[in-house]
């Protein structure tokens, strides 16, 4: 019998689960609490629970605990990359950046990614599958365990399209955000999209409250779906009448991401037309320079073009963050999240676990 995996269930589904093996209710709260609080790695440690019901627990359920390959440590900033392999042989890489009282956890939603950004690592890896609820989270708990530091903020801006991903990365947000788990406000939980307008209006619809970010990048369609593939199925307009429903609709902002590369998004018209899109949408823009990735020409702007560019947009733009990444020494900045292994290497090195197992 295939044991099922107790890390990705809410509270309802553990509820449903602990019913049907003849358990009080009370008790799937019991099992919530020791996975998603006190950060059990087995059942074994959940000591309030009666030996026999742990033991039939073995036998049934599972946890999911990654397996952390390496754990690099930034010389630059207190930030650290994790490198984690599943269970299936696959790799993903997760980022722990402290800064100014904040502890942020970036997570991945997918290993590799289909969208090939010329500017972002990840999609050299090409999309090999989506992460499972379960396998979101614990990135999170593995994380937690290894840090003295409680986890503060979350953000989807890992490895992957998190949209590409809605259903599991929805599921494991409001697990994050559960208040008899990690109670991970959910204003602190950040969902980067790079253009899936549809599941932006889905977002909007359901009313979810995790902040939303869009990865813009550009201010023409021509130039974005030069950078940016996706543009060619969901335009930078689609995108955009979808943000303006999501503003009305939810009465929040979106953050704009745009990543500054020199002499691709840095022109006077890049920056009127970036002025113009902040007009038209209740959002807070962060600029990024550019983190080079191996491969790529595109240059990252020196500072005196960085405080040009910003310049060009104030004081049209309060609501203006250049933000430094973090971790651009040990490649764990935005954009360049890459587990050296291409698809070949990655499938192979699955199909040898799953022989193996």
């Amino acid at each position: 019998m295939k044991r099922v995996n107790l890390t990705g269930f809410s509270r309802e589904k553990l509820v449903a689960f602990c019913t049907s093996l003849g358990e009080s209710q009370y008790r799937a709260g019991q099992i919530f609490s020791w996975i998603h609080g006190k950060l059990a790695p087995s059942f074994a440690e959940m000591t309030d629970l009666p030996i026999s019901l742990r033991e039939q627990l073995e036998e049934v359920a599972l946890l999911e605990n990654l397996t952390v390959v390496s754990i690099q440590d930034s010389a630059l900033t207190s930030s650290r990359k994790f490198l984690f392999q599943l269970s299936d042989g696959a790799r993903i890489e997760s980022v722990y950046l402290p800064d100014s009282g904040r502890h942020t956890i970036c997570l991945s939603s997918q290993v590799g990614c289909s969208l090939d950004c010329t500017f972002c690592a990840t999609g050299k890896m090409d999309y090999i599958r989506n992460l499972t609820a379960a396998e979101i989270v614990a990135q999170l708990i593995a994380i937690q365990r290894r840090v003295e530091e409680r986890i503060s903020n979350v953000v989807f801006m890992g490895m992957g399209e998190p949209f590409l991903n809605y259903d599991a990365v929805m599921k494991s947000a409001s697990l994050i955000n559960d208040d008899k788990g990690f109670a991970i406000g959910a204003r602190k939980i950040t969902i980067s999209t790079a253009g899936i307008a549809k599941n932006i209006v889905r977002f909007a619809d359901e009313g979810h409250r995790f902040r939303l970010a869009f990865s813009l990048n550009a201010t023409d369609e021509t130039s974005r779906s030069d950078i940016m593939p996706i543009t060619k199925k969901y335009t930078l307009s689609d995108c955009l009448n979808a943000l303006s429903y999501y503003c009305e609709k939810s009465r929040r902002r979106v953050t704009l991401e745009y990543v500054l590369m020199s002499g691709v998004n840095d022109s006077d018209r890049d920056a009127g037309r970036l002025v113009s899109i902040t007009r038209r949408l209740k959002c807070k823009l962060n600029i990024i320079p550019y983190n080079p990735i191996p491969g790529e020409v595109v240059r990252r702007p020196t500072e005196e073009e960085l405080n040009m560019f910003v310049r060009k947009l104030l004081p049209s733009r309060s609501a203006l963050t250049v933000r430094w990444s973090q971790g651009k020494d040990i490649n764990a900045a935005c954009g360049q999240l890459y587990t050296q292994i291409g698809r070949g290497t990655a499938r192979k090195q699955m199909e040898e676990t799953a022989t193996a197992s």
